[in-house]
Parts: C-alpha cells; structure tokens; sequence
C-alpha cells in the first residue's frame, strides 16, 4: 500500500542507510534556549486543533485523508529522520522536495548562516519515544496533517578547527514539537510537504 507519499522524493537518500538525525535543538549550559529551534517555526500564535484524528482510529471523524492514518504517522516518522539529517547535513537538494517553499527559504537560510560561520552541527536521535496524529483538515484545495514528536536527542555544533561551541553529543534533551505536513486535494502529484513546526 501507499506510504506517506511525502517520502517519494526522498526515497533514495533512505536507501543509502541515513542514520536518524534531527534539526531539534535541545537547551544545555553549552547551548542558548533553543526552543522552538526548526527553521520551519510557526508563529507562536498558531495552536493546535482540539479534536484529534488518533492513528489507532479511535476517532477517525476528522481524519479527512484518504489513507489509514496508522500508515501515514509511519511515514511521517521516517519523514522526520529524513529532514533532520537533510538539515544537520546542509542537504539542500535533499530537502527541498520535502519542504514547502516558505519552510524551505527557512532552512537555507539557518543553513547558509551556519556555513557562514563555519560551523558543523551533528544532531542524533536516540529514539522517538511518542508520535500522533493530532489533527487533519482540509482547508479548501489544502490538506494539512499535524503530527505530534517527542523524541530523546542530542546536539553539538563545532567551529572550523573542530572545537565544540556549543551542545554536548554526550547528553540527552527530551524534545516535543508538532510537524504540520501539507499537500493540494487536487494535484495529481502524491507528495506531502512539511509546512510548519512548533513546540508542543
């Protein structure tokens, strides 16, 4: 069956044994408050829906996507490894096709900031403990999904000569956001885009 065809465009990075990253911050003594840390922030005042749409299909009256909704929070699990490791990498081309153009202008921009600095972040995930489909809606011509992540991860960036500047790999940060995935009703093209995040 169909996976979460989001991952279409990126299905050969995965192929090639990607390890999970993620473009989550985490709040240290080596590190600022990073939160909300994506490049793909909302704006504060967006908030989520009440009613949920719960991939185990104990509410499915807002589920409006045409697929099960268990599938899709699978994919959007590996989406999410996807386009955290496509940011600590500087993969523009990789994540372009999984990103829309506001989010993606977003995450150049965080990552030609970084280049700018000369600066390496390496981000790991140690696993995503909890994920859920919290709403979907149709909002004319758009479907618009958002998933809830609570993941354990750490962080570290370092400068040209290989010295840390801030984070600590060493040291585990629990992180909860909610990812908004996109995509037109009428297009014909099967993909979902990330559209926005923020903390949970």
């Amino acid at each position: 069956m169909e996976l979460i065809t989001l991952l279409i465009a990126a299905g050969a990075a995965a192929f090639f044994g990607y390890r999970l990253f993620t473009v989550l911050g985490r709040k240290t003594g080596h590190t600022p408050d990073l939160r909300p840390v994506s490049p793909a922030n909302e704006d504060a005042s967006q908030t989520a829906d009440a009613s949920p749409a719960l991939a185990e299909g104990t509410n499915t009256s807002r589920w409006v996507v045409d697929m099960d909704p268990a599938q899709f929070l699978e994919g959007a699990k590996k989406a999410y490894a996807l386009v955290v490791e496509g940011f600590a990498k500087g993969d523009r081309a990789g994540l372009e096709p999984l990103l829309s153009e506001k989010v993606f202008a977003r995450y150049e921009k965080a990552i030609s900031d970084r280049e700018g600095r000369d600066e390496t972040t390496t981000t790991e995930i140690e696993r995503i403990s909890e994920s859920e489909i919290v709403d979907s809606v149709r909002d004319g011509g758009v479907l618009q999904v958002k998933v809830r992540f609570k993941a354990d991860i750490a962080t570290e960036t370092k400068n040209k000569d290989g010295e840390r500047v801030s984070g600590d790999l060493t040291r585990l940060t629990t992180v909860e956001e909610v990812w908004t995935f996109e995509k037109s009703a009428d297009s014909q093209d099967p993909n979902w885009r990330l559209a926005g995040v923020r903390t949970a």
